[in-house]
């Protein structure tokens, strides 16, 4: 088993003529590995990645996301919290912190408090002020 920082998982998930050598190198372990797992935090970072840094389509984070959540040699810390997470922002108009945000309240039987006005109008979460 391996665990992956964001930056590698991205090299090994995206190609990038750029960090061609990293890529490279990035998938030759991932290829190597039998489990490789992936925290919560780096899931998160390299969904964001994708969406703000790479500039990919909602549609084509989410077909990654999901591919990473379902693939047998990824473990992914959370991972049920991240599908639903994934379903949320495929569905509509929601950043993706925000859908694991509500998710995970939603979960804990809590309202979700924002100062975030269009957070805030979806199910489960509450305008502060």
């Amino acid at each position: 088993m391996i665990a992956l920082d964001t930056n590698v998982l991205l090299r090994a998930l995206v190609d990038d003529e750029e960090a061609a050598s990293q890529c490279a190198a990035a998938r030759r372990l991932v290829a190597a590995a039998t489990v490789v797992t992936i925290s919560a935090a780096v899931f998160l970072e390299a969904v964001w990645t994708l969406s703000r840094s790479f500039g990919f389509p909602r549609k084509d984070v989410a077909r990654v996301a999901t591919m990473l959540l379902e693939h047998p040699k990824y473990r992914v810390q959370d991972a049920a919290l991240f599908e639903a997470a994934v379903g949320r922002f495929a569905a509509g108009n929601i950043d993706f912190a925000d859908a694991v945000a509500l998710e995970h309240a939603s979960r804990n039987h809590a309202v979700l408090h924002t100062f975030d006005r269009k957070l805030a109008k979806l199910d489960g979460a509450q305008a502060v002020g």
